[in-house]
């Protein structure tokens, strides 16, 4: 009777140990909470290149040296995405054929790895100035969706764009013969078609301000702001596509929207918008 008797009390015992090991198990991280500050990570994720190539330090010279100059203490990087860049914290070695989707799982799965993982738990703030909003916009939504190859989840506090042919550019008419970027930035093309109207979350929430101008001649001001995001911005006349991204003092004729449009007035430049969009929970 002895061996029976022993086998059972093996056998409870490793039953035992297991509903321990079930009740004892590390719950996964909880998401990072929304906070303002000047602490965050912030990556700069910069446009299209007709010659292929950009260099990351000198595209986002004046909004990284702006941002410091205000005291931000957390990293400023860049994500780049053509093989012929330099100077980027990160670049992905594609061309201007590699698609739209196919960089923002690069961009997405990179936030991941060096961020949004269990291990790390860290949230980032994102800038990105013309076709790179559509890099962020596209990691996002399909990193929530599940689309196979993109991370489990991102924590992505806040998202400005500059600029992003949201709705499309005409400009990717004269150029999608050439290449695959192009073709994704026309209006109507399927790739904006597979976007929601709705700006994406990350697993955290994510604040989105989307920044247009009236004298931008490659994304018009509609386009610029098109789809639905929790802060939108106009600018009226003198700041061009790439001013968006470089026009950092003296105040310029704007409006914003929050839930609907303020009054037109002298306000911030874009760069400073851009800076302070990151810095609160909620645009100013």
């Amino acid at each position: 009777m002895q061996k029976p008797q022993r086998r059972l009390r093996l056998l409870l015992s490793a039953a035992l140990a297991v509903v321990l090991t079930m009740l004892t198990v590390t719950p996964a991280s909880a998401a990072p909470g929304r906070a303002n500050g000047k602490n965050n990570r912030v990556i700069f994720v910069h446009g299209f290149a007709p010659t292929g190539k950009h260099d990351c330090t000198d595209y986002f010279s004046a909004a990284r040296g702006h941002f410091a100059k205000k005291g931000w203490r957390g990293n400023l990087l860049t994500f780049g995405y053509y093989s012929g860049n330099k100077k980027c914290s990160y670049n992905y070695r594609g061309s201007r054929d590699t698609s739209l989707k196919t960089v923002a799982k690069a961009f997405a799965n990179y936030v991941y790895k060096n961020y949004s993982n269990p291990k790390k738990n860290v949230k980032v703030d994102v800038v990105a100035h013309s076709m790179g909003g559509l890099v962020v916009r596209a990691a996002l939504h399909h990193t929530a969706k599940g689309t196979a190859g993109f991370p489990p989840r991102l924590y992505i506090e806040d998202v400005v764009t500059l600029g992003t042919p949201h709705g499309g550019t005409n400009w990717g008419n004269v150029c999608a013969a050439g290449w695959q970027q192009c073709a994704d930035m026309k209006p109507n093309s399927a790739f904006l078609k597979s976007l929601p109207n709705a700006m994406p979350n990350s697993r955290m929430g994510t604040d989105w301000t989307t920044v247009s101008s009236f004298d931008d001649a490659i994304v018009s001001e509609a386009s610029g702001i098109a789809g639905i995001a929790e802060h939108e911005v106009q600018y009226d006349a003198g700041i061009g596509h790439n001013e968006l991204n470089t026009v950092r003092s003296g105040t310029h004729r704007s409006r914003i929207k929050h839930s609907t449009w303020g009054k037109w007035f002298k306000r911030m430049a874009p760069v400073e918008q851009a800076r302070l969009a990151v810095y609160f929970s909620s645009a100013t």
